[in-house]
């Protein structure tokens, strides 16, 4: 006679367990940057109805304000303008502007996207990105600098000369060329701004919240897969002996 007795063993069940804690982990995870994705989202969709904010009111936490309209006062410096490269538009090649703008009440520098613009057939030095270097008041929405998939290359290799045409931003750099404290923070200009380009603003997200819900599903699955399987073969058959006496006669 048999029966099955669930009798897990030491080491699959360290494994299971430490393989299930990881997926939750990892389902967690996806779903808290689902979140933040639909946060950035409402954040953009909402930012023209909420007042203008000015430099002052950011500090170490300035990313909670992210597509926020904000105002700024001070002037461009058109002599040191960066052209990110590889931008393409309406499957055409392309930069994105770049021009540092001084603000008047602290001396610091944002760099400020002014759009897209058509790639030269000549030099970047042709391209047409001249700005008005007078005081004047800005407005726009703040964001991360431009962001690239892969950063390949040292900036260091760069051609001199302005404007400097780069694959990527790196603010420490662009700092030490231009001798300016720039912020880490960039403003992208709004529809009603002299000096811009091409702009069609929208959240710049690599991978959507319905994305990270996806890989959160698929993490929690596999957790409850982990968990069937560990328990399935945790049983074992156990064989009972029977011991048969003959009647005395």
């Amino acid at each position: 006679m048999s029966r099955r007795v669930f009798k897990p063993r030491l080491i699959p069940a360290a494994v299971a367990l430490l393989m299930f804690s990881v997926a939750l982990a990892l389902a967690a995870w996806q779903m808290s940057r689902s979140a933040e994705k639909l946060a950035l989202i409402n954040s953009y969709k909402s930012a023209p109805s909420l007042p203008a904010i000015g430099s002052e009111e950011l500090a170490a936490d300035w990313y909670k304000y992210r597509y926020r309209r904000i105002e700024l006062t001070g002037s461009y410096d058109g002599e040191h303008q960066i052209l990110l490269e590889n931008q393409i538009f309406n499957s055409q090649s392309g930069y994105i502007v770049l021009t540092p703008f001084k603000l008047r009440d602290t001396g610091a520098t944002v760099l400020v996207n002014r759009g897209w613009i058509a790639r030269s057939a000549d030099s970047p030095a042709a391209v047409k990105i001249a700005v008005n270097s007078e005081q004047r008041k800005i407005s726009g929405l703040l964001n991360t600098p431009p962001q690239v998939g892969i950063k390949l290359g040292s900036l260091d290799d760069s051609p001199p000369g302005w404007p400097k045409a780069i694959p990527y931003i790196d603010n420490e750099w662009l700092a030490l060329q231009i001798a300016a404290d720039i912020k880490p923070w960039a403003v992208m200009l709004v529809d009603d701004e002299i000096d811009s380009f091409v702009r069609q603003w929208k959240p710049s997200l690599r991978m959507g919240p319905e994305k990270h819900k996806g890989y959160a599903f698929q993490w929690f699955s596999l957790a409850i897969a982990l968990i069937l399987i560990f328990v399935v073969t945790s049983f074992q058959q156990i064989v009972e002996d029977s011991d048969e006496q003959d009647p005395e006669n």
